[in-house]
């Protein structure tokens, strides 16, 4: 009996432990630790997609111009000029301290309004962001522009407008590439005191006819401080507005003046309304200088043919200067049209922003300022097409070395004939 009671009571643990056993979580086998770890195998490798090429590095910089409006011809100029330079830096490995970042021009339309270029400065900087702009073309937009700015902190590069005061009033993010009015006064003057030996005219009398402008008035002002220098007459000074459908009445009054010679400042249009007035008022044997104004545009000729010949201007630029075929072989190729003075001098400033890039390392405005302050172009190691040897910012953020051609409308081309070392054919007046 007692063993019997053994026996269930065996049974009923045996079942007890069967239910336990089966309401437990299931544990895992217990595994044995090695005393070596096995060596690591990698898994195999999944097909991978060539990696996306990595977007371009850009730098964007800022360009004022008057892309619309009357002067819109003069503005494209300008413009093609500093994007035929951009074009070729960037072909050439863009900004190298940068990682080859790639220059992009970043377009601003001043439309020749003063009030419309603040508001573009403005835009560019506060809106696109650049660190630094070119232009402006018009001394009575580059004015108010580079003073704003200047309030903006961020560096301007003036590639063409000659008014004196641009670089005279102290600012420190402004720089002239191109020469400033009293400049092209100055050489004006000089080249008629050199008429006694290049063509055997003695030069007293002098008329003044000009735009009524920034342009013509400043440029005016240096030329009356130099033909007292040179001790030679102001016989009249005529001004006009640049918009005048006919100039023949204003050109009547510098006959009647009787002067030997005539200085003029003009854009494209009122430059052939005096070249047509002064042919029809007989005044083709008086010589007639202009300074560097609507002369120099192609379209001068084109409009006027044989009415042009003898026409003396002055010119930042051409194309018959030692050294400039290549560039206007470059520039006649994308756009179809001799370079200009405009041109060449956008052309130039855009190199002296990607130089100033390259050593700031950065788009930063306030590098960019202290190193256009320490440009230093030298002939044989940057580009440079003007006329000098070397191209660097006084402490005024003026180029000291930017010299001026004389030329003359000679079988339909403007050729050079002064300063000497550039002359390429001597002068011929009318009789």
């Amino acid at each position: 009996m007692k063993s019997r009671r053994w026996f269930v009571l065996v049974v009923l643990l045996v079942l007890a432990s069967m239910v336990v056993t089966s309401c437990a979580k299931p544990t895992a086998a217990p595994t044995q630790v090695p005393t070596k770890a096995p060596a690591a195998t990698k898994a195999p490798a999944a097909p991978t997609k060539a990696p996306a090429p990595k977007p371009a590095k850009v730098v964007r910089i800022g360009a004022l111009y008057p892309l619309t409006g009357k002067l819109a011809k003069l503005g494209a100029e300008n413009r093609n000029g500093l994007q035929l330079a951009i074009d070729e830096i960037n072909k050439a490995g863009g900004i190298k301290s940068m990682g080859g970042a790639k220059i992009e021009i970043v377009w601003g339309d001043s439309q020749g309004k003063p009030d419309i270029g603040i508001s573009e400065v403005e835009r560019l900087v506060q809106q696109e962001k650049v660190p630094v702009i070119v232009g402006a073309y018009q001394s009575s937009v580059t004015i108010p522009a580079t003073q704003a700015a200047e309030r903006l902190k961020t560096p301007f590069v003036v590639s063409m407008a000659v008014a004196d005061k641009i670089t005279e009033r102290g600012f420190k993010y402004t720089f002239r590439v191109c020469p400033k009015a009293d400049w092209y006064a100055k050489d004006q003057v000089q080249f008629l005191k050199d008429l006694k030996k290049l063509a055997g005219i003695d030069i007293k009398r002098v008329a003044l006819l000009h735009e009524d402008t920034d342009w013509g008035e400043s440029t005016a002002v240096g030329e009356k401080k130099y033909l007292k220098q040179a001790g030679m007459q102001m016989a009249i000074e005529v001004k006009y507005p640049a918009s005048a459908p006919d100039l023949t009445t204003q050109v009547a009054k510098v006959k009647a003046a009787k002067p030997d010679a005539i200085l003029t400042v003009t854009y494209l249009n009122d430059a052939v309304l005096i070249t047509q007035a002064r042919q029809k008022l007989g005044m083709t044997n008086i010589p007639l200088l202009d300074g560097a104004g609507g002369t120099e545009d192609p379209e001068y000729l084109h409009r006027l043919g044989k009415a042009a010949e003898g026409i003396l201007a002055e010119n930042e630029y051409t194309k018959y200067a030692p050294g400039a075929k290549e560039l206007n072989d470059r520039y006649k190729a994308k756009f179809g049209t001799d370079i200009t003075g405009n041109g060449a001098y956008a052309y130039q400033a855009g190199y002296i922003v990607a130089d100033a890039l390259e050593r700031a390392g950065k788009a930063d405005p306030e590098a960019l300022r202290d190193a256009l302050a320490k440009t230093d172009f030298r002939k044989g190691k940057n580009m440079i097409v003007l006329p000098t040897d070397h191209i660097y910012f006084d402490k005024d953020g003026q180029n000291p070395n930017a010299p001026l051609f004389v030329t003359q409308v000679q079988n339909g081309n403007l050729v050079p004939v002064w300063p000497a070392d550039y002359a390429t054919a001597k002068v011929k007046l009318g009789k």
